[in-house]
Order: C-alpha cells, then structure tokens, then sequence
C-alpha cells in the first residue's frame, strides 16, 4: 500500500506512527501538497494507492485503511 500524506496536518506525526504499527510495510511519502488543502489542516487526509481518503479522527482513518 502507498500512501501520500499532507505535511500541514498537526498531527502527522502520531498518524504515521499508528500506520506503521498497523500496516509495517507501507510506503508512507510526506507531500507538501496532495490537492486537499480544505481539509488536510484539520482532518487525517492521504491519497492512498491513487484515492483521496479522508475521516474526522485517526482512529477512523485507520479503519478506512482496513478496506484497502
């Protein structure tokens, strides 16, 4: 799985963290833009294998992922 994260999101860094835990062999890249900038300040966004995904909180993110 390949996923582009906003830089601008606050809390990237514990996002990150959660996606390694779950998914060890993801391809995590930090964009400085991935077309979201409405949204990517305020909520988990990513662009992951090609679709936009975004959700209210990490935790629902990561569920999102489960899909995938």
């Amino acid at each position: 799985m390949k996923i582009k994260l906003c830089k601008k999101y606050s809390k990237k860094k514990k996002l990150v963290k959660k996606i390694i835990l779950n998914y060890p062999s993801t391809e995590i890249k930090i964009k400085s833009c991935i077309g979201m900038c409405k949204y990517c300040k305020l909520m988990p966004t990513a662009i992951v294998d090609g679709e936009k995904i975004k959700k209210k909180n990490i935790k629902k993110f990561i569920k999102a992922l489960d899909t995938k």
